[in-house]
């Protein structure tokens, strides 16, 4: 990483070797992608079209380890990169700005920091230094830091990046529940 996350317009990275453009977006943008929790809005979303259109090809080939797991790893280490923080705390911060959005914008208002412009690193940034002027006590401050950024219990569990819904056992079941709706004398033969 560089000094401080990227800013809106183009980021380079590399994929498997292969060089990648991402673009980035204006913070809003981002803070939107985070509050809905859509990563794939993220990557292959944000990818300049070439990029996109080869990263979903891969993903679509059977046995290619390039997985929509695979890119949720690569999401979750590019998160920083984008919003300063983990995936997991930019997507609460994000969610807290929105659910106290008349509260949290008046007091970036008082403070000089423009949201419509901010990119989506200032936007965390802001919203981080917004609950830190609410805590009250150290406790609360600890308590705040555990709950923004500690990671998701999936996570603290197996200590691997696994989305719902991409499990082993989860993607068995779903490899069991297509043959079954296949049913016998459906292959080809």
């Amino acid at each position: 990483m560089t000094f401080g996350p990227a800013a809106p317009g183009p980021l380079a990275l590399t994929i498997d070797g292969r060089p990648f453009t991402l673009v980035v977006p204006d913070g809003q943008t981002l803070a939107d992608i985070a509050v809905s929790g859509q990563w794939p809005r993220l990557l292959p979303g944000l990818l300049d079209e070439d990029s996109r259109d080869l990263l979903t090809a891969r993903i679509r080939t059977p046995y290619d380890p390039m997985t929509w797991h695979a890119v949720f790893r690569i999401v979750l280490g590019l998160a920083p990169e984008l919003y300063g923080v983990e995936w997991w705390a930019a997507q609460r911060l994000c969610a807290l700005a929105r659910e106290r959005w008349r509260d949290w914008s008046a007091w970036c208002v008082r403070r000089g920091l423009d949201v419509d412009t901010a990119s989506g690193h200032r936007i965390v940034s802001a919203v981080w230094a917004w609950l830190m002027d609410h805590a009250q006590e150290q406790k609360d401050i600890v308590r705040l830091e555990r709950d923004i950024f500690d990671p998701p219990p999936e996570l603290r569990r197996t200590q691997a990046a696994v989305p719902r819904g991409f499990s082993q056992a989860e993607l068995e079941a779903q490899s069991r529940q297509i043959a079954a709706m296949a049913g016998p004398g459906d292959d080809g033969e």
